[in-house]
């Protein structure tokens, strides 16, 4: 299993506040499986869906967030300020930030850690379809890809829920802050 996390933070210096999150949390279950977490926390606006590793990589707006996330992974942290999403208790993920001022809309790209509870997405498994009784714990994920209609659900949701105006030129100094830790 692999796990990393793109987050992007507006960020108010002069108050000291957050004025928007956005946190992608990729887990990578094997070659073919990829469970998607879009959150905005304090905006109660979570959504997850597990996809196929190929229609991950179809997903313009995930497939970009996704390689950049993984750019974290085994970097050493460069900023300890950033790592305060989640609870403490739960398993430290290496993540990619991006922040924006929103005086100055300079961006930075920082390396970091985000918290989150994935063990869960370890557990998870295939349904039995034979099983007639639900023996499902509460704490396993259900390991099935989501069908079309889930996909298309998601994706409508994602696109609701998240601001994509002007992606291209976006993720493009998205990367070349990234390339440059």
């Amino acid at each position: 299993m692999q796990s990393s996390v793109f987050t992007y933070l507006a960020k108010n210096y002069y108050l000291n506040t957050s004025t928007s999150v956005k946190v992608l949390l990729f887990v990578k279950l094997d070659d073919d499986k990829v469970i998607v977490n879009a959150s905005r926390p304090g905006k109660g606006m979570g959504i997850d869906v597990m996809m196929s590793y190929d229609q991950l990589m179809k997903h313009k707006y995930l497939k970009a967030y996704y390689e950049l996330s993984l750019k974290a992974i085994g970097k050493p942290n460069l900023d300890p300020e950033y790592g305060v999403l989640g609870a403490k208790e739960a398993d430290a993920i290496d993540a990619i930030y991006i922040v924006e001022d929103v005086l100055t809309k300079e961006r930075v790209a920082k390396k970091g850690e985000s918290y989150h509870t994935v063990s869960n997405y370890s557990n998870a498994k295939e349904e039995d379809e034979d099983d007639e009784e639900d023996n499902d714990c509460e704490d396993e994920y259900d390991a099935t890809v989501a069908t079309d209609v889930e996909l298309a659900e998601f994706n409508a949701a994602y696109d609701a829920k998240f601001d994509e105006t002007n992606f291209d030129e976006r993720i493009a100094t998205y990367k070349a802050l990234v390339d440059k830790l």
